[in-house]
């Protein structure tokens, strides 16, 4: 066997090594490797100003030194999107407002806010939804997929990324 076979080899095994690991103490493999590296970027994100369907103005800069924000990056046409929807209202449900600010930033191409508004308004959720028309925020946290959730701790920090909810959501928003 050769160098680079056992490279290889030696790589797989580590991969399972952890796929079984993070299944056996349920985290996700994803948590997993981040815990490890850490996310992408400790540093503040940039900062946005959006149209809220509630007819207000958000900025992801109002919160910080005050809470926690999940930012949930989704599009109307999105299946995974509609599928995890549940799950993010049972996690509003479970962490009071207090804790955590929740932010479903719709950045779906062809969107417009007048439909992002009706959608709201057909299928409510108990958060706050900002519409992303110009792509800024989508561009800011660099969104090539969705569902993205990010959380932001309350220092402007990027603590979690990933296209899932986390496992364990209390140990980045402490």
């Amino acid at each position: 066997m050769n160098n680079h076979q056992r490279r290889g080899v030696l790589a797989l095994g580590l991969a399972i090594l952890l796929m079984v690991a993070t299944s056996a103490f349920g985290q996700s493999l994803v948590d997993t490797v981040m815990s490890l590296v850490g996310t992408k970027g400790s540093s503040e994100p940039v900062d946005f100003d959006l149209p809220s369907t509630d007819d207000t103005r958000v900025r992801l800069s109002d919160y910080r030194g005050k809470k926690p924000v999940l930012l949930y990056f989704w599009a109307i046409w999105c299946p995974a999107c509609q599928a995890v929807k549940p799950e993010v209202a049972k996690l509003r449900a479970r962490i009071r407002e207090e804790q955590l600010e929740i932010l479903a930033v719709n950045v779906g191409a062809g969107d417009s806010f007048e439909r992002v508004q009706r959608y709201q308004k057909a299928h409510p959720m108990p958060f706050k939804v900002l519409y992303d028309g110009d792509g800024a925020a989508m561009k800011a946290f660099e969104v090539r997929g969705v569902p993205l959730f990010v959380i932001v701790d309350k220092n402007g920090a990027i603590v979690y990324r990933d296209h899932q909810l986390p496992s364990d959501i209390q140990r980045f928003i402490q």
